[in-house]
């Protein structure tokens, strides 16, 4: 199934690339150690963008996750993340496509050295996905092999603050109907740090 789109075209790859690079810096600079320490539990939810396989529409949805996990030291955390995203598309009456992408993965997160209130992170996730697709009124789905790597920060509200603003870019992949799909997101939310400072 092909569909011709905007794509990430013009500005939207720039600001990949500014967000990314920012990141980045923020690993690079840091000094200081993570403000997560071993034993400390994380829950958190965030909204954003996804864009879907050119073959997969090849356009801009929206993409929402639930995310859970336990650091095991104050580098390396073991996290669960449900993920739901969806695109659609209707240029005439009658003719509405849509494709619906639902994930849930194992991530191994590493937190870098940083300052206490921002923790960049780099992330590995391998779990199973769902596609959808829905064409007028016919529906087909496949379930197969899902897998992501990204990297983002967390903005700690002080120093000993339990939430953070949480910015992430990932370039995901899920495999499906006998081959194999692109979707990059960007997204944004809070995370809630459970566990006390000694």
């Amino acid at each position: 199934m092909s569909a011709s789109g905007p794509g990430l075209v013009g500005l939207r790859p720039r600001l990949v690339t500014f967000l990314g690079t920012i990141l980045a810096s923020l690993i690079l600079i840091a000094p200081a150690r993570a403000g997560i320490k071993a034993g400390d539990a994380e829950v958190g939810a965030d909204y954003g963008w996804q864009h879907f396989d050119p073959d997969l529409l090849g356009k801009i949805g929206r993409r929402w996750s639930l995310r859970g996990g336990m650091h095991s030291t104050d580098r390396l955390e073991w996290e669960g993340q449900y993920v739901h995203g969806r695109v659609d598309e209707s240029s005439l009456p009658g003719t509405r496509r849509q494709v619906t992408l639902t994930e849930a993965f194992v991530n191994v997160v590493l937190n870098f050295r940083v300052h206490e209130p921002i923790v960049p992170y780099a992330f590995l996730g391998a779990g199973i996905a769902k596609t959808e697709i829905e064409a007028v009124s016919l529906r087909s789905s496949d379930t197969e092999a899902g897998y992501q790597i990204g990297g983002g920060a967390r903005f700690f509200f002080g120093r000993e603050g339990a939430i953070a603003l949480r910015l992430e870019l990932v370039a995901g992949g899920a495999d499906a109907f006998e081959h194999s799909y692109f979707h990059p997101a960007l997204g944004a939310g809070l995370t809630f740090r459970i566990g006390r400072r000694p």
